[in-house]
């Protein structure tokens, strides 16, 4: 498809332009679906013009998972260096950040085309789990290490399987995405109820 205007663009605005076209393709049609074509068509330029910013879909799509996940692991990673505050109080910015940007957003569509279509990508699935996982991991570890020598968990060997405190957010993509057509699932109460279990009552009497 020929560009709609032949116009200089600023090489920022243009591969904003380009990551725009590719989230809705990737949300309409799969990532297996969508071919760098369609990414074209969508934005209105040549082909040619996405691969001069991007070399494929693969990379398209890492560019997209990581300007989501990125920002809400260095906010919560900077909570981290403030040893004084709770590690529940951590935590529930975490679900909090990734209520506001990811889950009530458009944005919930990626994380689903991960969970859908990532066995089938590695080179996505390798990505996401080194730069964002891995990442998110190890911060959660921090804080509840932190947590177990303060006595604020209810079961100290939550610090061994860090990725429980993933769990209400994948529960919540996984549910909204496929099943909220058939039943509510109130994802705030999801948390703070999460958060109840994980957590002793401020005090400390269980």
């Amino acid at each position: 498809m020929a560009e709609k205007k032949r116009e200089r663009r600023d090489p920022e605005q243009r591969r904003a332009e380009i990551l725009a076209a590719a989230f809705a393709c990737f949300a309409e049609r799969g990532f297996a679906a969508t071919r760098m074509e369609d990414v074209a068509a969508r934005a209105g330029i040549a082909k040619g013009t996405v691969y001069l910013h991007f070399p494929d879909k693969e990379r398209l799509f890492i560019e997209l998972v990581s300007g989501v996940a990125s920002p809400i692991l260095g906010e919560v990673g900077g909570m981290v260096q403030k040893e004084t505050i709770p590690a529940r109080t951590a935590v529930s910015m975490f679900y909090a950040l990734f209520k506001r940007e990811v889950l009530e957003t458009e944005r919930r569509h990626l994380l689903r085309l991960i969970l859908a279509e990532g066995p089938m990508f590695p080179v996505v699935t390798e990505f996401y789990y080194r730069e964002i996982i891995t990442k998110g991991v190890a911060i959660v570890r921090v804080l509840l290490a932190r947590a177990a020598a303060r006595g604020e968990l209810r079961n100290p060997a939550v610090v061994d399987v860090p990725q429980l405190v993933m769990a209400p957010a994948l529960m919540s993509i996984i549910w909204t995405t496929l099943f909220e057509g058939y039943e509510h699932l109130d994802t705030q109460k999801l948390f703070d109820t999460f958060l109840d279990t994980l957590f002793v009552p401020e005090g400390g009497a269980i």
